[in-house]
């Protein structure tokens, strides 16, 4: 049962005192030691105090227990048989392994095999500041901050560890649309807050390349901004409409497997045409044409699809 409505509790920690707990070489050990004997199956990972102590190599036990101290309540629970990660101490731990917070590789520019769905030429991609981005290595793609772009989607730095440039290529995608999908749906993937959308219209669109009113390829840009932890995601229309039942049946029925998480489905809806209905109070309305039907969507000012006709 929850007894309070603004997302609080009485043991809340405040960002400042949660950078500051965390902010020790001992204590990152003792969080790195508690995840290391953690199985996923096992009904009790408490580790006591004594093997604690020998996992993180601390000499001056007294020191350790003053550091051990300041988790235990938020990132740690003591148990009867000695010590565990508590989920927020389990966040901590796994932004360390996913390297968002330890690394920042670079990844220079690497064709893979897919092509470009305005002129045919290879795709590249390259990994700078916790991104992928993919261009076109020949045409001016759809974004025109970084030449040639098509898209750019976060992936944690252990996201490139074993695989090729097109598995990296297919994992940012997987990664990246399932976490909008999330945002779609107002649920921020980074804390769970609430995300607020806007559409906006451009009112003099030129669709032969990149428009310079408005800044891309695209007539409509929804933005969503997480209200309480900032995060924020810009996608075209083709994307908001991309999981939907009804074009993931229209396809079915043709054949086709619309799965959105995949460079197929971006291609298909990079093909879909927008039209303006409104630019006062933005909406548009997005067709998708196969085999000779159409299916078309209606989108309002904050994202809503309030019409599907067939």
């Amino acid at each position: 049962m929850m007894d309070r409505a603004d997302g609080g509790s009485p043991d809340a920690l405040a960002p400042d005192d949660a950078f500051t707990l965390v902010g020790n070489e001992t204590r990152i050990g003792i969080l790195r030691a508690l995840w290391t004997v953690y199985d996923p199956y096992a009904t009790d990972n408490a580790v006591s105090f004594s093997e604690l102590v020998d996992r993180v190599g601390a000499e001056d036990t007294g020191n350790f227990n003053y550091h051990l101290g300041k988790l235990t309540g938020h990132f740690v629970r003591r148990t009867d048989t000695g010590y565990e990660l508590t989920a927020p101490g389990f966040k901590i731990v796994r932004a360390v392994i996913a390297g968002g917070v330890t690394r920042n590789p670079v990844v220079e520019s690497t064709l893979v095999g897919v092509t470009c769905d305005r002129c045919g030429s290879t795709v590249e991609i390259t990994y700078e500041d916790g991104t992928v981005w993919a261009r076109c290595s020949t045409c001016e793609g759809y974004w025109p901050q970084r030449g040639g772009e098509i898209f750019g989607f976060s992936l944690p730095p252990e996201g490139l560890r074993g695989r090729s440039p097109e598995e990296i290529f297919d994992a940012t995608i997987g990664y990246s649309i399932r976490r909008f999908e999330t945002m779609i749906d107002g649920i921020c993937p980074e804390c769970g807050g609430s995300v607020d959308t806007s559409l906006a219209v451009c009112e003099d669109h030129d669709d032969a390349g990149i428009c310079e009113a408005c800044g891309s390829r695209f007539l409509g840009i929804l933005t969503c901004v997480c209200v309480s932890c900032k995060f924020a995601w810009r996608c075209p229309s083709y994307a908001w409409v991309s999981n939907h039942p009804a074009l993931v049946s229209f396809y079915y029925r043709h054949g086709v497997e619309h799965a959105p998480s995949t460079w197929a489905a971006i291609k298909r809806g990079l093909g879909w045409r927008e039209e303006r209905i409104s630019t006062d109070s933005p909406s548009l309305r997005l067709t998708v044409e196969h085999d000779g039907e159409r299916l078309r969507f209606v989108i309002d000012h904050v994202g809503a699809v309030t019409e599907v006709d067939a």
